[in-house]
């Protein structure tokens, strides 16, 4: 008994040994750098965002309209995720903020599905640069 386990526990390491290199065959080699670093994040200036939005005859959210955006954001990318009360998203869509003298808007008209406006209980927004 005590040999037949020594030689059924020899064969299942020379299987595993057989498979891992089966496996490593099957990886390319190459060279490429790799590196870590950071950078410093800088924000246009949004604090705080308001929005309105605009509702069909159905019900369904058409456009959102953002204000009260940093001119310093001109050119960036204004994200808006409407979010029901399980702070899920049910639709996001984005839009470049335009070139402005005092303080920006922008306006989101697509948000890749129909959107109830009964289900949305917030806005989700990024602002992220040019």
């Amino acid at each position: 008994m005590n040999t037949l386990s020594k030689t059924l526990g020899f064969a299942v390491t020379v299987a595993a040994t057989f498979a891992a290199c089966a496996a490593a065959a099957t990886l390319a080699l190459g060279s490429a750098k790799l590196s870590a670093g950071s950078a410093a994040v800088t924000s246009c200036g949004v604090s705080s965002l308001s929005a309105t939005r605009n509702v069909d005859n159905s019900g369904n959210v058409t456009q959102v309209n953002v204000g009260g955006i940093a001119t310093a954001c001109s050119g960036a990318t204004l994200s808006v995720a409407l979010v029901n009360s399980a702070n899920t998203s049910l639709g996001n869509g984005q839009a470049t903020i335009g070139s402005c003298s005092t303080t920006c808007s922008a306006t989101i008209s697509s948000f890749g599905a129909t959107v109830s406006a009964a289900n949305v209980l917030k806005y989700s927004f990024a602002v992220t640069g040019t």
